[in-house]
C-alpha cells in the first residue's frame, strides 16, 4: 500500500465525537431536504471525510450499517465498491488531479456527472480537496452544479489549505467540523487505545488533528524517523518520501517536523528566542520555496545545515 493510499480518507471508518453531525445529515437526507451542494469545512484530519463515510454508508448499505453505535461494516459488497471507486452511485473526484486541468478534461468531467445512472438511486459526487481545484474546473464544476438535475448530489470537502472562490459558497450549505483541543486530544487517545498504536508523535504541543496524528505517526514507524533525534536526518528521509509519492500530506510533516524542533530548541532553552525565530523563519521558507519551485534537495539540505550550524 503507498502513502497517498494509506492516508486515502475513504479508509477511514471510526467516527469519534462527530454524531450529533452525523444525525443532522441523516435528518436532512430522510426528510428530503438535503441540500443539492453540500460543503463540509475544517482542518484535514479533523473527521470531515470519516463523517462523509458513515453518511453514505447509512443511505447505501443501510442494512449492514450499526447506527446506534456509529459502526461501519468494511467487509460488505457496497464498501469495497466503494472503496475502490467502482460504486455507480458515487463518484469522486480530487482536487490534486484538478491543479492542472484542460478542456478536453472539462468536457469529459461534465460527461461523466451528467451521464444517467442504471439504477434510480441519488447519485453523489465527492469533491476532495475543493480548494486545489483550479479557477477553470471550478466554473465548468458551477455550470454543471446549476443544471436541472435533482438525482446529483455534490458534496464538497474544504480543507481551507487556500481560499476558495466565493461563488462555490454561495451555492453551499456549509457544515463546519471543529474540534477543541481537549476534543482533539480525546479523540487521539481513543484512536491510540482501538488501534494499539505506538505513539512516535507528541501530540499535545501542537494543534494536530487526529487525522494528520495517525499518517505522521504511520510514517515515522514505517521509516524509523525519531523526532527526538537529528533534524536533518528527519528532514532527508521525508524528502525522499516526498519525491517518490508526491503527497501534501509529507509537505505537512515536513512542516509540523519543524515546528517540533523549533520548539524543543525554544523549550530547553538552548538558544536565545530571536536566534530560534530567525532559523525557524529562514528553514519555513527555504522549505516552500522547495516545494513551490521544485528546487534541488541537496541544495536545500545543505543550505538548512550551514544556516543551522553557523547561525
Amino acid at each position: 500500500m503507498s502513502i497517498n493510499d494509506q492516508h486515502d480518507p475513504k479508509n477511514s471508518s471510526i467516527l469519534f465525537e462527530l454524531d450529533n453531525k452525523l444525525d443532522f445529515l441523516i435528518n436532512l437526507y430522510n426528510s428530503k431536504k438535503l441540500p443539492r451542494v453540500l460543503m463540509i469545512s475544517g482542518k484535514k484530519g479533523v473527521g470531515k471525510f470519516t463523517l462523509i463515510n458513515h453518511f453514505l454508508t447509512y443511505i447505501f448499505d443501510k442494512k449492514n450499517y450499526d447506527l446506534k453505535n456509529k459502526i461501519i461494516n468494511n467487509q460488505t459488497q457496497f464498501y469495497k465498491q466503494y472503496l475502490n471507486n467502482i460504486f455507480p452511485d458515487i463518484i469522486y473526484l480530487s482536487g490534486d488531479n484538478f491543479k492542472s486541468i484542460k478542456i478536453d478534461d472539462i468536457r469529459d468531467l461534465k460527461s461523466r456527472i451528467l451521464q444517467t445512472t442504471i439504477s434510480e438511486n441519488n447519485r453523489f459526487i465527492i469533491l476532495d480537496d475543493i480548494e486545489l481545484f483550479n479557477v477553470n474546473s471550478l466554473n465548468a464544476l458551477l455550470k454543471i452544479i446549476e443544471e436541472p438535475l435533482s438525482k446529483n448530489h455534490f458534496i464538497l470537502i474544504n480543507n481551507k489549505t487556500k481560499p476558495l472562490i466565493e461563488t462555490i459558497y454561495s451555492r453551499s450549505l456549509e457544515i463546519k467540523v471543529i474540534l477543541n483541543n481537549e476534543t482533539r486530544k480525546k479523540v487521539i487517545n481513543s484512536l491510540i487505545e482501538k488501534k494499539k498504536l505506538k505513539v512516535y508523535i507528541d501530540f499535545n504541543f501542537s494543534d494536530i488533528t487526529p487525522g494528520n496524528f495517525l499518517f505522521f505517526n504511520k510514517i515515522c514507524e514505517d521509516n524509523k524517523v525519531d523526532l527526538n533525534e537529528s533534524f536533518l536526518k528527519n528532514i532527508e528521509i521525508l524528502l525522499n518520501l516526498y519525491k517518490k509519492n508526491k503527497s501534501m500530506s509529507l509537505i505537512n510533516m515536513i512542516l509540523f517536523l519543524t515546528d517540533y524542533h523549533f520548539y524543543n530548541l525554544e523549550k530547553k532553552k538552548i538558544d536565545d528566542f530571536e536566534k530560534v525565530y530567525e532559523n525557524k523563519s529562514f528553514v519555513i521558507n527555504n522549505i516552500n520555496k522547495f516545494f513551490a519551485y521544485n528546487l534541488n534537495q541537496n541544495s536545500l539540505i545543505n543550505a538548512i545545515n550551514n544556516k543551522l550550524s553557523n547561525g
